[in-house]
């Protein structure tokens, strides 16, 4: 059939939350494009050091269309952190521009009134 199943496969096998790719995030500030490389520039070179290794980069500025993220441009860095019992999980390091971070702030109330089904819901 042509119907979209967007069902994980092997629900039955795995909770929702085995779908969960980054529990633990965090911010970093940066003062323009500069610094923000040179952020991911040394997480990049340094992470395994400090027990951080980078395993994935989502560039948003690369991107050619950004109305997914209503414009909105960063870096994220995903970390793999595994613990002192081997327990591994992926956590998020994402680089922003403070200013376009305080735009982003604004930004969200809009997108809340975009998402909303009703009026009610905003």
């Amino acid at each position: 059939g042509g119907d979209k199943d967007d069902t994980p496969k092997d629900i039955q096998r795995h909770p929702l939350t085995a779908n969960i790719l980054d529990p633990i995030r965090c911010s970093v500030m940066c003062s323009g494009p500069k610094e923000m490389l040179e952020t991911a520039r040394w997480l990049l070179e340094h992470g395994a050091e400090v027990g951080l290794p980078v395993v994935r980069v989502k560039n948003k500025f690369a991107l050619v269309d950004s109305s997914e993220y209503d414009g909105y441009r960063d870096l994220m860095l995903c970390v793999l952190f595994t613990g002192d019992k081997g327990l591994r999980v992926i956590g998020e390091v994402q680089v922003h521009d403070v200013r376009l971070f305080q735009l982003k702030l604004q930004m969200h109330k809009l997108y809340k009134v975009k998402r909303a089904a009703a009026a009610a819901a905003i």
